[in-house]
């Protein structure tokens, strides 16, 4: 039986349907009637966030092992079932979230649905299929490490939260993969994939009601807790914004990442989605396109770098502001001065111009979001495990209208009071330099 939540609605609209089975499980589904496709997923609240440095990296290695067989069908029938009826397959593991999901046609939405659960609910982990699996996350991981690009964005991670789970690489350490068991899998799984850390959802052109009721049929008996689920309290990482280097003697350029901490808490005076949006339209405007200050001032009337860039990086209770370019090692101490000088402007004033490019370009974004399927189903769930709720796309346009300059300016003077924490791989990469760079920044920005 099925214990409606918060939302319900016409199927022939795009209004979310939102229910909670008596276990917990939540399921999600959001109608597109003008396409015909439909993506349909199955959520954990799981992921690297909640592994230790002995378990760093199970996470994937279970991610990659739920298509290896389930109790029914072998790794070949997984891949071949799907195909068969033209659709997508694919997983991801991240921080805080782990997805296995498919696209295809919209009448097909109750097979993919099948199809899905079957792989979260009843794979079988086949010790010979780990064996040979775990040398593929191996080789994928030693080409993650020999990346100087993936490098200075796992390095990041290290400087924003350091020794936090958090800082810890999605994908493990080499030594790590060359170590795990089936029984390790099978603990990850008992211990997190419960029945509270699970949204089944689709988006889409579908059948609303034959979703909700394959996907109670389904999911009803999930197990409702696990070792370590249960009463889990998810708290906000602590931040602590140091200097890290990695040298790369193969490139002639550096790959540097700057960043902030964008809290959570929000400003008590601002409800927390009102703030994130304030704050992503904060890196919209200082670097997000080729006519923002940070890109044209370090790329157009400097010629510091031609890869340059503001993102808001989030989760379900952290945010990030990270700075990214990619220079040579000569010209590293002038692209970070220019950048430290940018970013103190933004405290002192907003260009309305500015804010009227940024709101647009994430006026758009959500947008284009809300007409591709995975985007939709994918934001949603993110929402869902940060916030417990859903914002009606009309009331997230209305308020990024709404958000004045005063409150994107203070997105930029609440983060600036902490260190940066900044990552540097390449050629010539080294912790003093990094250090360096790290006060020469700090001194720009005060």
């Amino acid at each position: 039986m099925l214990q409606r939540t918060r939302f319900s609605a016409d199927p022939a609209t795009n209004t979310p349907v939102l229910h909670t089975l008596p276990n917990g499980v939540r399921l999600l589904a959001l109608p597109m009637p003008h396409v015909q496709s439909v993506s349909v997923g199955v959520f954990l609240h799981v992921g690297s966030r909640d592994e230790t440095p002995a378990t760093n990296g199970i996470g994937h290695v279970l991610e990659h092992m739920a298509f290896k067989g389930t109790a029914t069908r072998s790794v070949q029938q997984i891949n071949l079932d799907a195909e068969r009826l033209g659709a997508d397959v694919n997983a991801f593991t991240g921080k805080n979230m782990t997805g296995y999901f498919m696209t295809g046609l919209g009448r097909h939405a109750e097979q993919l649905l099948r199809m899905t659960a079957d792989i979260v609910l009843n794979s079988t982990f086949p010790e010979d299929e780990l064996r040979r699996e775990l040398e593929v996350i191996r080789q994928e991981a030693i080409e993650y490490a020999e990346d100087p690009q993936e490098s200075s964005s796992e390095l990041l991670d290290r400087a924003l939260w350091g020794e936090d789970p958090l800082g810890m690489p999605v994908i493990g350490t080499v030594e790590n993969i060359e170590r795990f068991t089936r029984d390790d899998v099978v603990r990850h799984v008992q211990a997190h994939y419960v029945a509270g850390n699970t949204v089944v959802a689709a988006a889409g052109n579908f059948d609303v009601d034959a979703f909700l009721a394959v996907a109670g049929d389904l999911f009803s008996a999930m197990r409702t807790s696990g070792d370590a689920a249960e009463g889990r309290t998810i708290v906000p990482p602590r931040y602590i914004g140091h200097a890290v280097a990695r040298r790369f003697t193969q490139v002639s350029q550096v790959f540097l990442n700057m960043a902030y901490p964008l809290a959570p808490p929000a400003p008590e005076h601002l409800p927390q989605q009102r703030w994130r949006l304030a704050a992503s339209l904060a890196a919209h405007l200082f670097g997000g396109g080729m006519s923002a200050p940070y890109v044209d001032t370090v790329r157009e009337q400097l010629g510091l770098a031609y890869s340059a860039d503001a993102s808001m990086e989030s989760g379900d209770v952290w945010a990030s502001f990270i700075v990214h370019a990619v220079t040579t090692p000569d010209k590293l101490d002038q692209l970070v001065a220019a950048t430290g000088g940018l970013l103190r402007s933004h405290v002192a004033a907003i260009d309305p111009v500015h804010l009227e490019r940024a709101k647009n370009q994430l006026t758009v974004s959500r947008v284009r979001t809300s007409e591709r399927t995975y985007a939709t189903m994918e934001q949603a769930v993110e929402e869902l495990f940060a916030s417990g709720t859903l914002t009606p796309m009309a009331e997230t346009i209305a308020t990024i209208a709404d958000i004045r300059a005063d409150e994107v300016r203070e997105v930029f003077e609440r983060m600036l009071r902490y260190p940066v924490a900044l990552s540097i791989t390449g050629k010539g990469a080294a912790l003093k330099s990094a250090r360096r760079l790290t006060a020469s920044l700090a001194a720009a920005v005060e």
